[in-house]
């Protein structure tokens, strides 16, 4: 019955042996074709634009200011182009920070009524760039809060294009952000939600939040997403601080995320500022590990437990098996020692 038991225990040893071995192999090769994965990038070609430089400018005015500003339009395409200047609007509707509309009004993008342009057509040659300067003229009673207007640059088709037949225009534009010094500012916006998932087996791994802002100027938003190893603490990736802003009355969105992501246990934290004032720290522990391996490591337990039940019986057997020997050898010898005394 003994060497039955330490066939069994033997058998066991050899199992869990055998699936650790595999289980830290899957681990390896997991986490190089996470790595190959993340580190393949395809490159893009590069062509030539209109480009403007700045791309936003944030400004504060007073009641019947007069503002002066300058940007920059350069031709970076291989042919001459004919720019056209306008002013339009900067709205954002039901939340959507992918389309804003450039053509609709509301009571926060009054302010295109009051750019004036120092030019509304030019041409650019090839490489050719030109400053342009506008100036905002505010009113005596503007609306509290921010104002917000974009000023375009739009190359129209020269002759040439127009005769080849290619009618492909390109506009491009700077966001003009003002926040009105007089009158009642309403600051008042809060994080409506987070979410890192607890579980995430594939690259790349998510943060997200969104910002509420009920008040009338917009919020300035810097974010940060901190990813530390769970077990020492040491910091596994710290991600560049972002800047955005969130338009009066409006729920925005923000992800960040990161690609070189290894199977393992992750702190991970979401870094937030509103308005430049405390930091949020969002903290959520993150599973990395394929469930495939969570699988074989959840074998590889039950193997060493049966193991450990396998061998703590084989051995209680031994000693049972040992005392019970030894009573009957006592028994025996009690009664010789009997019989002799007889």
């Amino acid at each position: 019955m003994t060497s039955h038991y330490r066939g069994k225990v033997k058998a066991g040893i050899f199992g869990v042996s055998v699936i650790a071995l595999a289980v830290a192999g899957l681990i390896g090769v997991g986490t190089l074709a996470a790595n190959a994965t993340s580190n393949s990038k395809k490159s893009d070609d590069k062509v030539g634009y209109l480009l403007i430089s700045p791309a936003s400018n944030s400004i504060q005015l007073h009641n019947s200011d007069v503002y002066t500003g300058k940007m920059s339009v350069q031709n970076t395409k291989s042919h001459e182009m004919k720019i056209k200047m306008s002013v339009g609007s900067y709205v954002i509707k039901n939340d959507n920070y992918d389309s804003p509309l450039y053509d609709s009004s509301d009571k926060y993008s009054l302010m295109r009524n009051w750019i004036k342009l120092d030019a509304d057509e030019f041409t650019l040659k090839s490489g050719e760039s030109r400053e342009v300067r506008y100036t905002v003229v505010t009113p005596a009673n503007p609306p509290a809060g921010s104002q917000y207007a974009t000023i375009f640059a739009e190359d129209q088709p020269t002759e040439q294009l127009k005769t080849s037949g290619i009618q492909a225009t390109s506009r491009v534009g700077l966001v003009v952000t003002a926040r009105m010094l007089d009158g009642k500012t309403i600051d008042r916006s809060n994080i409506a939600e987070t979410r890192i998932d607890g579980y995430q087996p594939t690259a790349p791994l998510m943060a997200s939040f969104a910002i509420k802002n009920e008040g009338n100027i917009g919020t300035n938003v810097n974010y940060q997403l901190v990813v530390k190893n769970a077990l020492n603490g040491s910091k596994q990736y710290e991600g560049k601080v972002q800047n955005a802003s969130v338009y009066p009355e409006t729920t925005r969105r923000f992800n960040a995320s990161w690609d070189r992501v290894d199977s393992w246990f992750y702190d991970v934290e979401l870094h937030i500022k509103l308005n430049g004032g405390k930091e949020h720290v969002i903290k959520k522990l993150v599973c990395t590990i394929p469930i495939w391996i969570i699988v074989l490591l959840i074998v590889a337990i039950v193997c060493l437990v049966a193991y450990g039940v396998i061998n703590y019986r084989a051995r209680k057997e031994i000693r049972e098996n040992r005392a019970a020997s030894s009573r009957k050898n006592n028994k025996a010898s009690k009664a010789r020692l009997s019989k002799k005394s007889e």
